[in-house]
C-alpha cells in the first residue's frame, strides 16, 4: 500500500426532537417519524496514514494506543474498537495508522463517537482510493458502531456530521432521507444554550431499554414514541418556516414524553436544569439518550430571552458550554 495521508473532521450535534426513533426498525412502527438536530462546531478529528507496517490506532484524548500486525488483532481494543471495526468494514487489513481526537467528552450526548466514526471512515476510504459518501458512508459507520458497542444504533448523528447545519432526517421505510433545513444559524444560536449536567453515561443502555420495551409492545412506551414522532415533525416545520418561538413549547412536550421512556433517562441534575429553564420561559431536554451529559436549553427568541435564561442557569450554579452552529459538515483533506 502506497504512502498517503488524509485528515477528516466532522461536527457533533444537538438533537432537538425525535431521537431514539432513528434506530431501525423502531421508526417503521411510527409512520411519519423524523429526527431533528443541529450540528455544532465541537468537531471530531481523524488522521489516517497508509504505507506503514501493521496497524496502529491512537486516541489523543485518552492517550491510549493499540498496535497489531493486522486489524483482527486490535478488534477487541476497548475504546478504540470503533476505528478497528471501521477499518475491517473497509477491508483495510494492515498498513495503516489512525489518530483520533474529539472536542466533546465521552458520554456528553452530543454524538461524539458517531462524528468520529464518520471522520474515520471518510479519511480511511479516501486513503485507500475507495471514497465513501452520503448514504453508503452512513450505512457503513452505523454497522461498525453497532459492532463496537454491541447494541443497535440510530442514524441521526451521522447525517448531522455529514451535512452540518440544521438537519431533518425523515425515517421512511426503505431508508431514512436526510436534508438540511433552511434554519438561520444566527437565529438558532440566539435561542439555543448547552449546559453540562455533570454526569456521563453510556447512551446505548437507555436506548436498548426503550428498544426492548417497544419491540415487546409496551403500551406506555408506544404512546410516548408516537407523541415524540409527532412533536419532532412540528419542530422541523417550525425551524423550516422560521417560527423559532414555537420550539420551546414543543421541546418541553417532547421532554415530558421522553423522560418516561426508561428509568435512566433523567437525573436530579437534569431535572434542575429543566425547571430552571422553564421558570424563565425557556425549555430544556437532555441530549442523546439522557442519563447525564449535556442538556439542550431553548430560550424564547427576542430581546433579552437568551440572556435571561443564561442568568437563571448561572444563578442556579450551572455553566454554559460555548459552541457555534456548524454549517460546514464533513471535511476531508489530503496532506
Amino acid at each position: 500500500m502506497s504512502l498517503r495521508a488524509f485528515e477528516a473532521t466532522a461536527p457533533t450535534r444537538v438533537d432537538l426532537a425525535g431521537g431514539t426513533l432513528d434506530i431501525w426498525p423502531l421508526y417503521l412502527f411510527h409512520p411519519g417519524a423524523v429526527t431533528v438536530n443541529v450540528a455544532i462546531d465541537r468537531r471530531a478529528w481523524c488522521r489516517v496514514e497508509t504505507g506503514a507496517p501493521g496497524v496502529r490506532i491512537e486516541s489523543r484524548d485518552s492517550s491510549s494506543r493499540v498496535e497489531g500486525r493486522d486489524v483482527k488483532e486490535v478488534l477487541g481494543s476497548g475504546t478504540l474498537a470503533l476505528a478497528a471495526f471501521i477499518l475491517e468494514a473497509l477491508r483495510i487489513r494492515t498498513g495503516v495508522r489512525v489518530a483520533l481526537h474529539s472536542r466533546v467528552p465521552a458520554g456528553s450526548g452530543l454524538g461524539g463517537s458517531s462524528a468520529l466514526a464518520v471522520a474515520i471512515a471518510a479519511a480511511a476510504s479516501r486513503a485507500v482510493g475507495r471514497p465513501l459518501e452520503g448514504e453508503a458512508l452512513v450505512t457503513l459507520v452505523r454497522d461498525a458502531e453497532a459492532q463496537a458497542i454491541g447494541v443497535p444504533t440510530g442514524v441521526q448523528d451521522y447525517w448531522a456530521a455529514v451535512l452540518g447545519g440544521a438537519v431533518s432526517v425523515a425515517l421512511d421505510p426503505g431508508g431514512p432521507r436526510a436534508e438540511r433545513l433552511p434554519a438561520e444559524a444566527d437565529a438558532v444560536e440566539a435561542s439555543l444554550l448547552l449546559v453540562d449536567a455533570g454526569v456521563t453515561r453510556f447512551s446505548g443502555i437507555n436506548n436498548w431499554e426503550v428498544f426492548k420495551k417497544r419491540i415487546d409492545g409496551d403500551a406506555a412506551v408506544t404512546r410516548a414514541l408516537d407523541t415524540i414522532a409527532g412533536l419532532a415533525s412540528r419542530v422541523g416545520r417550525a425551524l423550516e418556516s422560521g417560527r423559532y418561538q414555537d420550539v420551546a413549547g414543543l421541546m418541553a412536550e417532547e421532554w415530558e414524553a421522553r423522560r418516561g421512556l426508561a428509568d435512566g433517562v433523567t437525573t436530579p441534575e437534569i431535572d434542575r436544569i429543566v425547571e430552571t429553564a422553564r421558570s424563565v420561559g425557556g425549555a430544556a431536554k437532555a441530549c442523546g439518550a439522557g442519563g447525564g451529559g449535556v442538556v439542550a436549553v431553548w430560550a424564547p427568541p427576542g430581546p433579552g430571552g437568551r440572556e435571561t435564561v443564561a442568568e437563571a442557569l448561572g444563578a442556579a450554579g450551572f455553566g454554559l458550554m460555548p459552541f457555534r452552529v456548524d454549517l460546514r459538515g464533513l471535511a476531508v483533506d489530503e496532506l
